[in-house]
């Protein structure tokens, strides 16, 4: 289950900090998972994603970068078995921060540099608990980088998928905005000590 939401004429810092306060809200400020406390009142730690991979993975910025742009499944086996394995002994949320703006194709480029995108998501205890942007509402731009996947996709032999119009037209008429997609089962299994969302569903797929 997702809560997904957006906040018109605001940034990707305004949609942290209104997550940052809801999750203090819900949780009363911390949660206990596996006997650990983890604190979660605001502000959260703020960890650009290269940072982490120089400091779990042992890859140094620029190669980080490099690995994103060139090669994905070597920077997402980083960032799953080192970067989140390191973030998971953190005893505070953290928004780890700050991606390449080839991990980020629905999100606007940071204007102050534009390797980047305005892209956030929220760890708790190892959790992945929500993935955030500054929402690209250019429709122009956001075109290109759907035809730039579409090349990709195709040179790489994999199903190249129709541009969807109805959504290009629609980012034309959004303001400015950031949006936040949370897993409810996530923050309701963390806020019950568990990060096993099928402690708290009434039926997991595999009892269907």
């Amino acid at each position: 289950t997702i809560l997904q939401l957006y906040r018109p004429h605001a940034g990707v810092d305004a949609i942290m900090r209104h997550t940052e306060q809801l999750l203090a809200r819900v949780t009363g400020g911390a949660v206990t998972v596996d006997g650990r406390r983890i604190d979660l009142r605001p502000p959260f730690l703020r960890l650009p994603v290269l940072d982490a991979f120089e400091r779990w993975a042992g890859v140094s910025k620029d190669e980080a970068l490099r690995l994103a742009n060139e090669d994905e499944d070597r920077f997402f086996e980083k960032l799953a078995f080192d970067v989140e394995a390191g973030i998971a002994t953190l005893d505070t949320g953290v928004f780890v921060t700050d991606y390449p703006i080839s991990q980020a194709s629905l999100a606007r480029k940071n204007p102050s540099d534009p390797r980047f995108a305005e892209r956030f998501e929220l760890y708790v205890a190892g959790v992945e608990l929500c993935n955030g942007f500054g929402e690209l509402v250019d429709p122009v731009e956001q075109r290109a980088r759907l035809l730039s996947d579409q090349e990709l996709r195709r040179a790489k032999g994999k199903p190249v998928y129709p541009i969807d119009e109805r959504f290009l037209a629609a980012l034309g008429a959004m303001p400015e905005a950031a949006g936040n997609a949370i897993g409810f089962d996530r923050l309701v299994a963390l806020t019950c000590g568990t990060r096993a969302i099928g402690d708290v569903m009434s039926f997991t797929d595999d009892e269907l």
